[in-house]
């Protein structure tokens, strides 16, 4: 689904959190730093600016070759891989990133296992989540509506939750901190959802599979309404909440 549209675009929007993310993993010089389903690097980029060593993971080389453009000259080394089956030994990175990457895999407990395995003792897994119950989580609400049969498997924004990420790093040191990304994005509601209609895989995917003309306008309506609702509630802009996850691994 990630090689539909353009989602690198998308990704320009929330550059803020990958940044926010680094900081509060207070990611230095010369540590081992791996980025679990880096996407374009939103992550892995701030992380090697910081001097790290950094490797960033992605299902989608699509994606990879759009991080490896914006990253530049930035020594960052890109991988194909899953979140679910990381390619490396135990304990080989210092910190484990994700900026709402992981959180998409199909099996969250062997992911969050997998997150674990590859940081050493005393290193820090540092995730980026979006919430259940705000506007992402909203937003993603309304994709299940019109896909009109349940997830297969738990929300993405089990990940969000404090409780539901606790239990799926149970036994191990867990923090967490709910903060807001703001969309650098200066359009109307209706150009925003012309913009996830044209690159944002999951929109794409749920209005590809829609029966009819009908069924997609009325998916196009409640969209706009509900950006719209979105940006009315944060005073003319979007304004979104994100889950800051940290795990000390013992």
């Amino acid at each position: 689904m990630w090689e539909l549209g353009n989602y690198a675009r998308i990704a320009e929007l929330i550059t803020g959190m990958g940044r926010d993310l680094v900081a509060a993993a207070d990611v230095r010089s010369g540590q081992r730093v791996l980025d679990v389903a880096a996407g374009t690097g939103n992550a892995a980029i701030p992380a090697a600016r910081a001097s790290a060593e950094v490797t960033a993971l992605d299902v989608t080389p699509q994606l990879l070759e759009a991080g490896r453009r914006a990253a530049g000259d930035l020594p960052i080394t890109w991988l194909e891989g899953d979140a679910s089956d990381l390619p490396f030994a135990d304990d080989e990175f210092d910190v484990v990133l994700s900026a709402v990457g992981a959180m998409f895999a199909a099996d969250q407990e062997t992911t969050a296992r997998e997150l674990v395995r590859v940081c050493r003792p005393g290193g820090l897994v540092a995730l980026a989540n979006w919430t259940p119950d705000g506007g992402v989580g909203r937003f993603f609400a309304l994709l299940d509506r019109y896909q009109g049969e349940p997830p297969d498997g738990p929300s993405p924004t089990r990940w969000g939750d404090p409780a539901q990420v606790r239990a799926l790093f149970k036994g191990i040191e867990v923090r967490t901190e709910e903060r807001l990304v703001d969309y650098p994005f200066t359009g109307t509601p209706a150009e925003l959802a012309a913009l996830y209609r044209d690159a944002f895989p999951p929109v794409i995917a749920t209005r590809a599979a829609l029966g009819s003309d009908t069924a997609r306008a009325a998916f196009d309506r409640d969209l706009v309404d509900l950006l719209a609702a979105e940006s009315e509630a944060s005073s003319g802009r979007w304004r979104f909440a994100w889950l800051l996850v940290l795990v000390r691994v013992a």
